[in-house]
């Protein structure tokens, strides 16, 4: 079996990153809110929350969150996470779809903060969209 050899060295250094404006015209009227304008960004503390919590999807799924953000084809209110939504897309790149979770309410520097990611299988976005869970996001 072939495989990359992994060094056990230091981990690189991560930063804040800033992924653009949320699209809060499709967002507000698949959901019916009434979010204000912002960016999205995720702070050095929500990804490593996500690389200790799934290793291996960080390092696959983080070069396409801003694809999801920017474009997302399906959103739902977080039922589980009160104050957080779900974006969902299938990025050109990345085999399945991938969930990024977004708070939806502007922190003190009037930014929108992801607080994770992770890729969702076929079946259980096929599920959501049957039950009436995901909306779908007309990008205006």
């Amino acid at each position: 079996m072939f495989g990359i050899s992994v060094s056990r060295g230091p981990k690189p250094k991560l930063i804040p990153c800033d992924f653009g404006p949320l699209p809060v015209q499709g967002i507000n009227a698949a959901l019916a809110l009434e979010l204000d304008p912002g960016e999205v960004v995720m702070s050095v503390r929500a990804q490593q929350h996500v690389q200790r919590k799934r290793p291996q999807e960080f390092a696959r799924c983080f070069p396409h969150v801003a694809s999801v953000i920017l474009t997302p084809l399906y959103v739902r209110d977080d039922f589980n996470n009160d104050g957080k939504i779900e974006m969902v897309g299938r990025p050109a790149g990345l085999a399945e779809w991938l969930l990024v979770a977004v708070e939806v309410s502007i922190d003190s520097a009037g930014k929108y903060n992801i607080t994770s990611f992770y890729p969702l299988s076929e079946t259980k976005v096929e599920k959501r969209r049957e039950a009436g869970h995901y909306r779908r996001v007309l990008l205006i």
